[in-house]
C-alpha cells in the first residue's frame, strides 16, 4: 500500500518535456526578436543620428511588453524547475493544462511581434548586419565585374563575395529557388552595372561549390541550398514527431504548416522521404490518385 501511494505522486515525463521543450523555444524565440530590434534600433540610429522623441517612447513601449513576456515565462519556468516534485499526477494534468494554455498565449503575443518586426526590417537590411560593405561608398567597386583575365585574382575575390551575398539574401528571404530576372530589381543587386551577367556568373560560382543547382537550361532558376537536404529531414521528422505521430503527413500539410521547410520544392520534399525511409524512420505512402504521404517510425 505504501508503494502505491508513492507511485501516484509520481510525475508523468512526456508533459513536463514538452511543456519544458516548448517554454525552451519560445525563450529562443524572444531573443530572436529582441536581437532583431535591436539590429533595428541601431540601423536608425546611423541613418538618422537622432533619435526622435516619439521614436524612443515606442522603443520604451515594446520594451514593457517584451518584459511583461519574460517576467510571465521566468515564472512558468520556476513552476516548472521547483514545484512539479510536489504535486500528484492529477494536480500535475490540472497545472500543465493551465501552462499550456499560457504558453500558447505568451506564443500569440510573440507572434504578433514577430510580424511587426518583419514589416520593420527587410531581407536587404538584415543583408547589412553580415555584409555593412553594400552601403560603403568606398566599395562602390563591387557592383562592377572586374576582368577575368587582367585582374583574375580581383575576380575570384568578388565572385567569393558575392555568391556570399546571394547565399545569405536567400537564407533571409526563406527561398529554396532563385530567379535571377526577379533578382536583377533587388537591393543590392540592382545596383549591378551588368546585372544579367554578373547574377549568373556568381550563381555558377555556386553550382560550382554545391551550394545550388540549375533548374533551367536558360540558367534563370536556381535552386540554392542554404540549409542541407539532411537537415530539413531532421527539422521535418521532429516536427511530424510533435504534431502527428501516429497519421501520414501529406505533402499539403507541410505546406500549410509556416514552417521555413514549408515551400521547399516538391521533388526535394520526395527526396526527404526516401531518405528518412532509406533510415528507416519511417516509409512512404502512395495512394490511388497518386498522392504521397510518409508515415513516420516512431523511436
Amino acid at each position: 500500500m505504501e508503494r502505491q501511494g508513492e507511485k501516484s505522486k509520481e510525475i508523468p515525463k512526456e508533459p513536463e518535456e514538452k511543456a519544458g521543450k516548448e517554454l525552451d523555444d519560445l525563450r529562443k524565440e524572444l531573443a530572436r526578436l529582441k536581437e532583431l530590434k535591436r539590429q533595428k534600433k541601431l540601423q536608425e540610429v546611423e541613418e538618422n543620428e537622432i533619435i526622435k522623441e516619439e521614436g524612443a517612447q515606442n522603443e520604451t513601449s515594446e520594451k514593457a511588453i517584451t518584459e511583461d513576456i519574460e517576467t510571465r515565462l521566468d515564472r512558468i519556468e520556476d513552476f516548472l524547475t521547483s514545484k512539479l516534485g510536489d504535486v500528484d499526477s492529477k494536480a500535475y494534468k490540472q497545472h500543465s493544462e493551465q501552462i499550456e494554455k499560457e504558453l500558447e498565449a505568451i506564443e500569440q503575443e510573440i507572434v504578433g511581434e514577430k510580424g511587426v518586426v518583419a514589416k520593420e526590417v527587410s531581407t536587404y537590411e538584415l543583408l547589412l548586419n553580415d555584409h555593412p560593405w553594400l552601403e560603403e561608398k568606398r566599395y562602390v567597386f563591387m557592383f562592377s565585374i572586374p576582368n577575368k583575365k587582367t585582374n583574375h585574382t580581383d575576380f575570384e575575390s568578388w565572385k567569393s563575395e558575392w555568391s556570399k551575398v546571394i547565399f545569405d539574401y536567400a537564407r533571409y528571404a526563406i527561398l529554396h529557388i532563385l530567379y535571377l530576372r526577379k533578382l536583377q530589381s533587388e537591393k543590392p543587386f540592382s545596383k549591378f552595372e551588368d546585372r544579367h551577367t554578373a547574377l549568373e556568373i556568381i550563381a555558377e560560382d555556386l553550382v560550382e561549390k554545391n551550394q545550388a543547382l540549375w533548374l533551367s537550361k536558360s540558367k534563370e532558376k536556381l535552386r540554392i541550398y542554404w540549409k542541407t537536404l539532411d537537415n530539413w529531414a531532421e527539422e521535418i521528422y521532429e516536427w511530424v514527431m510533435e504534431i502527428s505521430p501516429l497519421e501520414p503527413i501529406l505533402i499539403f500539410e507541410i505546406r500549410e504548416s509556416n514552417k521555413d521547410f514549408s515551400n521547399l520544392p516538391k521533388e526535394d520534399l520526395i527526396e526527404i522521404f526516401k531518405m528518412l525511409e532509406k533510415n528507416e524512420r519511417g516509409r512512404i505512402i502512395k495512394s490511388e490518385d497518386g498522392q504521397i504521404s510518409f508515415k513516420i517510425k516512431a523511436e
